[in-house]
């Protein structure tokens, strides 16, 4: 299985917005091929990193959301530039071990 983590530092007020700006675009996700799970991790009091973590079937199937319409509209860059403190950070990796 392929994981792709995507990590925001979010500035300080900017949270609960963040949160409802994926709860609102996360829906579409789910109709891609090979999508498997999508998780999106909450800092504790007081952190500012949020990760939205995706599980695929396989790379190509990450890829080809990254370059569907539903991903474009997902990402549509309406943010305001000052919720974020610099750029995501995507990291990827395949699943060696799963219990559950």
């Amino acid at each position: 299985m392929f994981v792709a983590a995507n990590r925001f530092t979010v500035a300080d007020g900017y949270g609960d917005e963040l949160v409802e700006r994926f709860t609102e675009s996360s829906e579409d996700i789910a109709e891609q091929p090979g999508f498997v799970r999508f998780d999106f991790l909450t800092p504790p009091e007081g952190g500012n990193t949020y990760i939205a973590q995706t599980y695929w079937e396989s790379e190509d199937d990450f890829e080809a959301w990254t370059e569907s319409e539903q991903f474009a509209n997902a990402h549509g860059g309406d943010a305001p530039t000052e919720m974020f403190e610099g750029h995501p950070t995507l990291e990827t990796y395949e699943t060696a071990i799963t219990h559950e």
